[in-house]
């Protein structure tokens, strides 16, 4: 890590951590929200205020819209059924909270609402989901399956007596891990350029090839660091080739397509410029060296 502070710009560091990081705050506003509305429509009557039904309680609608559209761009294709889910989830309890004494907007917004969507969403994933379940990715199929189907009933209120287990609990995990799963996120974030460099051989034998990510390159010297985070230095006379290399992040999990829209595609990164078609990984990449 020092040598990566030393080598590495703030610049650098700072706009990694704002690209990484991009898509998680809607991951703890909207389900912290929907949990806050969630604990004030089952104990409105019968329990006390809580920390999360207050903190649901005076957050602006705006905050939840801005939200809700920073998510729809920052997260990939196939969580946006459970973002969709969390909210109908908001809007069908902030009705109930709001307008108790009108059933039939209730009715509407709970119920008809989130079976409205559900259609749709159906529509448009369920050749998503076919090829899911083709391919053997069942949490996949899962993820868009699922959402649609818990919608309906996730706008009514639960039994008072397991409100506050329900939802302050997670809630609580959340606040607790959340530091340490950012940490976790940022360290395994690229920071560095991968590249494959193949050394000199002797003829007759086949040449080696050494994989990481450039920390720094001067007049005599390539540092590279590894996988297993061993700092290599590569005198640059040894150096026969060298190649950027693809990173990890940019090789697709899974090939499942929603209308030519890959399902861990952001909208993001859908409505950016494509690159056209990429050719094949050069076998240096691979460890292996390069065909004379």
């Amino acid at each position: 890590m020092l040598l990566l502070v030393q080598n590495v710009g703030p610049l650098d560091l700072i706009s990694s951590l704002v690209i990484t990081l991009m898509w998680v705050p809607p991951v703890f506003i909207l389900p912290g929200q929907a949990l806050g509305l969630l604990f004030l429509a089952s104990t409105r009557e019968t329990g006390p205020e809580s920390w999360l039904s207050r903190t649901a309680d005076r957050t602006p609608d705006w905050v939840i819209a801005v939200t809700v559209m920073w998510a729809a761009t920052s997260w990939q294709l196939r969580f946006v059924p459970v973002l969709v889910m969390v909210t109908l989830m908001i809007v069908g309890l902030s009705a109930r909270l709001r307008n108790p004494d009108r059933p039939q907007l209730i009715k509407a917004v709970c119920v008809g609402l989130p079976l409205g969507v559900a259609v749709l969403e159906y529509l448009w994933f369920t050749p998503a989901i076919k090829a899911a379940f083709a391919n053997g990715e069942v949490a996949l199929a899962l993820i868009l399956l699922l959402p649609p189907l818990l919608a309906p009933l996730l706008t009514g209120p639960i039994p008072a007596r397991v409100a506050r287990v329900a939802t302050h609990a997670p809630a609580a995990g959340a606040a607790l891990l959340g530091p340490f799963l950012l940490v976790a996120i940022f360290l395994r974030a690229p920071i560095l350029p991968p590249v494959a460099l193949q050394l000199n051989a002797d003829p007759g034998v086949l040449p080696k090839v050494v994989l990481g990510s450039v920390v720094t390159v001067d007049d005599t010297m390539t540092t590279l660091l590894d996988s297993d985070g061993a700092v290599r230095f590569v005198p640059n006379g040894q150096v026969a080739t060298k190649v950027l290399c693809p990173g990890e992040e940019q090789i697709p999990n899974s090939a499942v397509m929603a209308h030519e829209w890959s399902v861990e595609q952001s909208a993001l990164e859908w409505l950016l410029p494509s690159r056209g078609p990429q050719k094949e990984t050069d076998p240096r990449c691979e460890g292996r060296p390069e065909e004379p």
